[in-house]
């Protein structure tokens, strides 16, 4: 019996070992094409063609679970699959896909804490914290999503000393979020929202259409400004396209832009 176990267990053992070489090949190849994705002009054909690689992603974390950046890229891609798309059509699945995102998040930081957090932890800390901030906002309504809110600032500023440029200023605009989310009798403040995302406008993220958009959709509207509204929303639209790896979360900036315009005399 021994003898027939022995081969069995060897056979087992180079299949596992076989799929997490495979998965971490694979891993890497993801990882370099992504900037690919998000270099699309076209979202239909993104929108379309994204879920199948989510889901490639979470069948090679079956054989793969600790792979940090698998896990980093998949909390991005579902996050920024719910912004893109499906927040403003159906907030039940896009909750779904943020707390996927943070979910992946959290186990590529193990546990970590952000005040222990070091530079190389910026990109799931940064992701964690996202997907945790538009999960919020889309679920303003339930306590216990709400109750998460204080979690942001800290984690938001840890990313501003450590990285502040990440993902186009990226931690500037978390804070604005966090600043426009919050009642003003909880600490919520219109103004210094609109200074995060300011912030959020220069260097790194001048040109990052989204950034523009969601000053307009959040900071704007929480200091019931419309000409500010307006202004931002009128520079998305007017932007000129420029090809790289903002390509499509410009063109869907835009499209946002544009029925979000449409919504101007229900929100102010």
């Amino acid at each position: 019996m021994k003898k027939l176990l022995l081969p069995l267990l060897a056979a087992g053992l180079g299949a596992c070992s076989l799929n997490h070489t495979a998965a971490r090949v694979t891993s890497g190849v993801i990882d370099k094409g992504l900037p690919a994705v998000f270099s699309q002009s076209d979202p239909q054909y993104v929108r379309e063609a994204l879920p199948a690689n989510l889901q490639l992603m979470e069948i090679l974390l079956k054989s793969d679970p600790q792979n940090k950046k698998m896990l980093v890229n998949a909390a991005q891609g579902f996050c920024g699959y719910a912004l893109l798309y499906l927040e403003d059509e159906d907030t039940a699945r896009a909750s779904a896909f943020y707390a996927k995102g943070e979910a992946y998040s959290a186990r590529a930081l193990k546990g970590l804490t952000p005040d222990k957090a070091r530079k190389a932890d910026v990109p799931p800390l940064f992701w964690n914290t996202f997907c945790k901030a538009l999960y919020i906002n889309i679920n303003r309504d339930k306590p216990e999503a709400v109750a998460e809110l204080p979690g942001i600032e800290p984690a938001a500023q840890r990313l501003l000393a450590l990285d502040p440029a990440y993902y186009y200023n990226g931690a500037q605009a978390v804070m604005g979020a966090y600043y426009s989310i919050r009642p003003r009798i909880f600490g919520g403040d219109p103004d210094k929202a609109k200074a995060y995302f300011e912030a959020a406008l220069k260097g790194a993220g001048e040109n990052f259409l989204l950034n523009r958009f969601m000053y307009a959709k959040m900071a704007a509207v929480a200091a019931q400004d419309p000409e500010l509204f307006e202004r931002l929303l009128n520079s998305v639209l007017e932007a000129p396209a420029v090809d790289g790896e903002t390509r499509l979360p410009d063109e869907v900036a835009k499209l946002k832009a544009k029925k979000l315009l449409e919504k101007k005399d229900d929100l102010f």
